[in-house]
């Protein structure tokens, strides 16, 4: 089975070096975004992909907007809505914008403007970028 890492910046010494931690992180360490009461990010530093969990507390009332539109030439991005409850987001692709609601995924092909905002819930983000 062929992996979709062709490359990696770790060296491999054991299975447990597979294992990487989720470390609480500030949402305005990623460019665009801004932080917000409503949601902790976790990072996993080193991982070979770019992989932010975000963690949604109880929203009742939309927040600021956090995350504002932009783009990544590069790469394609994958955002993950999961919860077991209620848990809506704005997502804007292109010049589109949909509401999504738990336990959906989105695929974002590099090149689109996108963005994603909380509107109620709780629940999980998880933002995948294809480095």
């Amino acid at each position: 089975m062929k992996s979709i890492i062709q490359e990696t910046s770790f060296l491999l010494k054991d299975e447990a070096s597979l294992i990487f931690q989720l470390l609480p992180d500030a949402l305005s360490n990623v460019p665009f975004h801004q932080d917000t009461e409503a949601v902790t990010r976790y990072f996993a530093q080193g991982f070979p992909l770019h992989l932010g969990v975000h963690q949604v507390s109880p929203v009742q009332q939309p927040p600021a907007q956090y995350t504002q539109p932009h783009v990544h030439e590069q790469h394609d991005e994958i955002n993950i809505i999961v919860s077991p409850q209620e848990l809506v987001y704005r997502i804007q692709l292109g010049s589109n914008e949909y509401t999504v609601h738990n336990n959906a995924c989105i695929w974002i092909p590099k090149g689109v403007i996108h963005s994603a905002n909380v509107l109620k819930g709780t629940g999980y983000y998880i933002a995948l970028r294809l480095q």
